[in-house]
């Protein structure tokens, strides 16, 4: 099941940008949202109280967690804890811890919580008030999506669904997750499902350069990171399976719209998010042009596969 886990991890992280779920819930009254605030704001700092050791990323380690995929550039890596995976969520032992590669370290950025469900389930509680935005990972179809093409190991997804062996057991196959960036302020707030704020972090650019910044321009300065473009066309190759020539050919027009947004680096920000907005979308241009029609469409099928439509309490 190797490659339906690395096929899930990068269909995860390329679609880390797709809207994500809340809760719907009705607007309260003022005094209500106030009250509700008080107590997120008490929540949050508990969750830093208790994962303030896992700021050293041996610690982290040490208690069993492991690195699923690699880094996305919205929402970094994913060290999650197997056990907590199945276990009742639990804001003070999060089963997933979120860190970023900054100046050549692994620095906590945040964390998740997980949750495994069953079609028509509601979402968890989670956080106070109605501020967590869930979204959900249908692991039955994403393992199918990701095999559609190869058919001895789909006959094995396909045998391991009907066991029950697939996501958490007894019909539980829908991951749902919330991320709580408590350790990194958001532009897009604290339980967005991506981070703007990231990949200029990555860059070395202040991360209020991230604030007004669409996301086509926080891609675009993902590429700037030490091996930035090494990791696009790592993930596209995951989904896609693309060749030797296209692998030469993408990394060729990824670098160069790395070098038109490096050269805007020293300019406004509003200045460098133009450059990167531009950049991104020219590259997702090419990249689409070097793609085959077959591929594109595999890419589409794994990546629409990756994120349910959300479910509200």
């Amino acid at each position: 099941m190797r490659t339906i886990l690395a096929l899930t991890a990068a269909a995860s992280l390329a679609s880390a940008a797709l809207p994500a779920q809340g809760h719907d819930h009705a607007h309260p009254p003022a005094s209500a949202a106030s009250a509700s605030s008080v107590a997120v704001d008490a929540e949050v700092e508990r969750v830093r109280q208790a994962t303030a050791r896992y700021r050293d990323i041996g610690v982290a380690r040490r208690e069993g967690y492991r690195l699923f995929g690699m880094e996305g550039p919205l929402v970094g890596e994913h060290w999650y804890l197997p056990e907590a995976v199945r276990r009742p969520l639990d804001l003070a032992r999060p089963s997933t811890l979120q860190y970023a590669t900054i100046d050549g370290r692994k620095v906590l950025v945040g964390v998740a919580y997980t949750y495994y469900r069953r079609p028509g389930e509601p979402v968890p509680e989670g956080f106070a008030g109605a501020g967590d935005v869930w979204h959900t990972h249908d692991v039955t179809r994403l393992a199918r999506a990701a095999t559609a093409e190869r058919p001895l190991l789909r006959a094995i997804v396909d045998r391991r669904i009907r066991r029950g062996r697939v996501g958490g057991g007894d019909g539980r196959t829908l991951l749902t997750m919330v991320h709580a960036w408590v350790w990194s302020e958001n532009p897009d707030g604290m339980f967005a499902g991506s981070h703007r704020g990231l990949p200029y972090l990555r860059a070395g650019l202040p991360a209020a350069h991230a604030a007004g910044a669409s996301e086509d321009a926080a891609m675009g300065v993902s590429l700037l990171a030490p091996g930035g473009c090494a990791d696009e066309v790592r993930r596209t190759d995951r989904l896609a399976g693309l060749s030797r020539g296209q692998v030469r050919d993408l990394r060729r027009a990824c670098d160069r719209q790395a070098e038109s947004v490096r050269a805007s680096r020293t300019a406004s920000a509003a200045t460098l998010n133009a450059a990167a907005e531009n950049a991104w979308t020219t590259y997702l241009a090419e990249r689409g042009r070097i793609l085959r029609p077959v591929q594109a469409a595999r890419m589409r099928r794994v990546m629409d596969a990756a994120t349910e439509p959300g479910h509200a309490h």
